[in-house]
């Protein structure tokens, strides 16, 4: 109850990678005479409120350990990314629910400083029509998608990749993707379609499933479907599919729950050539410890 309410310690695993580069990351730009020559971005693409769920929640005034920890819960990646120091020159915040969107104008009114964004919008729809407009001669960015479950369309993850100047943190849901992939026979239609939606191919069918084909007593032929996959055959896809079109990616972090089953994985993709060997050794630096 406790992971669900307040998101559990892979919540703040998250958080503090996802701070910790974009700190890194600002600083680059501030110290180094070249790369200030450009102007740098945070986009965040499922913003939701700014905020974890729970603010008002009495199981946290009942259990007084939920409620010591709440305030850094509380601090979502919006936030969070707002609070680092050297900024971005421009802030996107996306979010297709109107009440969330104007929560997080709420808390942009908390950084007058800061330029702003506050998109209500479809993070695939405009995430595709953003990545087309993007100028990589003059601009660099962050993108973080942290999406409600599959809600990611591999389209989108194409056209970060192909601007070569945006790094990408994304959270690959990898508990959700193990649940389609059913036991026994091949998933049905719909989730076929979600799965080769997410994954850009439906390359995963054949390297996650093999048919056998079964004689029974009566000398009856019949095929039998086996699932293969894993959790590591599915992230290990995963990974490679971003290889395929990123300059390098990481070695993802696996977050977990209080099971210790694998919900998440949390990957860094390097789009720019030039900034990738940087990029990549702050991004493992930060996973490793």
């Amino acid at each position: 109850m406790q992971q669900q309410l307040f998101g559990g310690s892979w919540t703040q695993k998250k958080l503090e990678c996802l701070s910790k580069y974009l700190g890194a990351y600002t600083r680059i730009f501030e110290r180094n005479r070249k790369a200030s020559y450009f102007r740098i971005f945070y986009v965040d693409a499922f913003a939701g409120t700014g905020q974890m769920p729970g603010s008002d929640m009495p199981l946290a005034e009942l259990l007084p350990e939920l409620a010591e920890g709440l305030e850094e819960y509380r601090k979502g990646s919006a936030i969070r990314a707002l609070e680092v120091e050297p900024g971005f020159d421009q802030y996107i915040f996306i979010e297709r629910d109107r009440a969330r969107s104007e929560e997080l104008r709420a808390v942009k009114k908390s950084f007058p400083e800061k330029e702003i964004l506050v998109e209500t919008a479809d993070a695939n729809d405009y995430l595709k029509r953003w990545c087309k407009t993007f100028n990589s001669q003059t601009s660099r960015a962050v993108l973080f998608l942290d999406p409600f479950g599959m809600s990611v369309e591999w389209e989108v993850i194409e056209l970060i990749a192909k601007t070569k100047a945006i790094d990408l943190w994304i959270l690959f849901p990898i508990f959700a993707v193990n649940r389609m992939l059913v036991r026994g026979r091949k998933p049905p239609e719909s989730w076929k379609k979600r799965l080769t939606a997410v994954f850009g191919t439906d390359d995963w069918e054949p390297e996650f499933y093999t048919a056998h084909n079964i004689e029974d007593l009566l000398g009856q032929t019949y095929t039998e479907i086996e699932k293969v996959a894993d959790y590591n055959r599915i992230g290990q896809f995963f990974v490679n599919r971003l290889k395929q079109i990123f300059v390098d990616v990481a070695e993802p972090l696996v977050l977990k729950n209080s099971r210790n089953s694998p919900l998440y994985l949390f990957c860094f993709a390097a789009g720019n050539e030039k900034g990738a060997t940087t990029g990549l050794k702050i991004a493992r630096d930060i996973i490793e410890n």
